[in-house]
């Protein structure tokens, strides 16, 4: 399992963009059930600063288990991702198409625009 911390705003900018076209496409997975069994298939999940603490666990031991990448978006609260996403209250989502995902990897792979992605 990796944890990728994402605190470039320009970083942030591109993966909640990419987020908001797997919303409009409707391949946007979220929900606590829905998020438990995309765990399983091993891709990547992202979770905004503010998770509750019983979330955060739940997240990162189900991740642990399947080999899930985390992408921890710092200083995005779930109140403002939830709102560029047309939802209330969203505050962990995964991505059911891979040329999205593969664009949120590279986007952290690349550390956004100054470099200050850093994996833990």
């Amino acid at each position: 399992m990796k944890i990728f911390k994402v605190n470039d705003k320009k970083a942030i900018e591109k993966i909640v963009t990419l987020l908001s076209f797997a919303s409009r496409s409707k391949k946007l997975v979220y929900g606590k059930e829905n998020i438990r069994e995309y765990i399983k298939t091993g891709n990547v999940v992202i979770v905004v600063s503010n998770v509750g603490e019983r979330v955060r666990r739940d997240i990162l031991t189900r991740c642990e288990m399947f080999n899930c990448k985390i992408v921890l978006l710092e200083g995005l609260t779930k109140e403002s991702l939830a709102k560029r996403l047309g939802m209330v209250n969203l505050s962990v989502v995964g991505v059911k198409d891979k040329g999205i995902i593969n664009g949120i990897i590279e986007v952290v792979e690349r550390g956004g625009a100054s470099g200050k992605t850093k994996s833990i």
